[in-house]
């Protein structure tokens, strides 16, 4: 089923003091006057693809194992695609209100996408794990503020918004990762939110690009260099073959067809 943010409102379950404030941020989102006409996620369609790779997953896993990618550690079963359908059903609030990654207004929200990728927005998962959320905050807020300057440097003037989302998510997943875990499925959607505020489609996962997007992204996970990001960030092999594999897989298919 669909994710629907009303939940937040409509359901005691989903009331917690960070979600009543997220409620509060989305009401605010819906006052502010909007600058351009926004692309919007089909929902649908997004959960159909999900849907698919939930289905076909001991198959992608084999062939992952296959390659020597290496198989994931966590399978992408149904409590997966719904916590990601959450994610996916806040990024088209932020899109509908054309709230820009990276923004003044939105790191907080940036930090709430890796929260609903682990826990949806089920209150019982979020309080057993009061710690680890907290834990994973003050990593964020650590770790944020190169690729928040890399993106405001990199947006100025002419953008190349698919090269900044590509390396967005090479920052993510790299060397200091951005969060504990969930980096794979939560800079997906950052990048893809990137894309779709400055009118490109985004990326999401199926049984198609699912082999090509674990390679690389293993890669960039298993790189070893301690050094700062944005030393990291100037690899060519990484910043070019994900840059590569990125304006590849992106899909008009998961735009709603009138936005």
């Amino acid at each position: 089923m669909i994710f629907v943010f009303q939940k937040i409102f409509s359901t005691n379950l989903y009331l917690t003091f960070k979600q009543s404030i997220l409620a509060i941020r989305i009401l605010q989102y819906a006052k502010m006057p909007k600058e351009k006409e926004a692309l919007r996620l089909d929902l649908v369609k997004v959960e159909q693809s999900l849907t698919s790779v939930e289905q076909n997953w001991k198959k992608i896993d084999d062939e992952l194992d296959l390659r020597k990618i290496g198989r994931k550690d966590t399978p992408f079963n149904a409590d997966i695609k719904a916590k990601m359908m959450s994610a996916y059903g806040f990024i088209d609030i932020l899109l509908s209100e054309c709230i820009e990654p990276f923004s003044r207004e939105s790191i907080e929200d940036i930090c709430e996408l890796n929260n609903l990728v682990h826990y949806g927005l089920d209150l019982r998962l979020r309080q057993e794990y009061s710690k680890a959320i907290d834990a994973n905050s003050k990593k964020y807020y650590k770790n944020i503020e190169p690729i928040i300057n890399y993106y405001k440097n990199h947006m100025k003037k002419e953008p190349h918004p698919l090269r900044v989302a590509a390396e967005v998510y090479v920052s993510i997943l790299g060397y200091p990762q951005l969060f504990i875990e969930g980096n794979h499925r939560t800079g997906s959607i950052i990048s893809s939110w990137i894309n779709m505020h400055y009118g490109y489609p985004p990326f999401v996962l199926n049984v198609k690009n699912a082999i090509p997007y674990f390679g690389p992204s293993a890669d960039i996970k298993k790189f070893a260099d301690k050094s700062t990001w944005r030393g990291r960030s100037r690899l060519p092999k990484y910043r070019k073959s994900f840059k590569e594999f990125w304006e590849k897989y992106i899909d008009w298919n998961y735009v709603k067809k009138n936005s």
